[in-house]
């Protein structure tokens, strides 16, 4: 993939390759292999497409969440025209099992049926965990306008991915003014991030938990 030219390189860890994918109307990227296990996330901000209609609130598009076992070749062919855009998170650690939890990633597999409460003041947030494997739970989050929430306390990573209309900021500088071009931020543990929201508009985001990054309880 570092090798195809439709795919940049944003973000590596040990646990993570991040592209973002990019290919023009009626183009085809060159056949690529995937090593490795990934997430696809549609991007955030100005790069999600379509946009919201002039005057609503966006709203997310997780059915497009996908998740691929890697270990497989293939060439993307871009047939509308208008640019196709993507986020692929490289899973870089073996995975285990995977598992559906509220979103049918997994057609092969049974879905958790989850109940969504609604957005208030009282209840300005919700998460839904769409799947996980045993290293990673893949969750949406959803805020509602003018909120300001911690995020949990559980001491593992993140890494934030189809950022939309949330601000993010924490200790050690952490600051969504600096996501990358998809709407990606990484949410080291410690750096307790809270999310805000505008008071005319809630947003949206992908979070990727990392389950080894938590320390071990005795």
């Amino acid at each position: 993939m570092r090798e195809e030219s439709h795919h940049h390189l944003v973000l590596a860890n040990q646990y993570v390759k991040v592209f973002f994918v990019e290919i023009p109307a009626h183009e085809t990227t060159l056949l690529h292999h995937h090593d490795f296990p990934y997430v696809s996330v549609p991007p955030g901000g100005a790069d999600a497409a379509p946009s919201p209609a002039e005057g609503s609130t966006s709203t997310p598009n997780f059915a497009r969440v996908a998740f691929a076992l890697g270990n497989f070749s293939h060439a993307v062919t871009n047939s509308s025209d208008v640019t196709l855009r993507n986020v692929a998170v490289e899973l870089v650690r073996p995975q285990g099992t995977v598992r559906n939890r509220c979103s049918a990633v997994l057609r092969d597999q049974p879905r958790e049926t989850c109940a969504l409460s609604e957005l208030t003041q009282a209840n300005p947030s919700r998460r839904s965990p769409l799947f996980e494997t045993d290293e990673i739970l893949v969750e949406s989050w959803e805020v509602g306008p003018g909120a300001t929430i911690p995020a949990p306390d559980d001491g593992m990573d993140r890494l934030i991915a189809g950022l939309t209309d949330v601000r993010i900021t924490g200790n050690s500088g952490l600051d969504s003014a600096n996501a990358l071009r998809g709407g990606e931020l990484w949410v080291p543990t410690g750096s307790k991030p809270l999310f805000q929201t505008a008071s005319d508009r809630g947003g949206h985001f992908v979070a990727i938990a990392f389950k080894d990054s938590a320390p071990v309880r005795p």
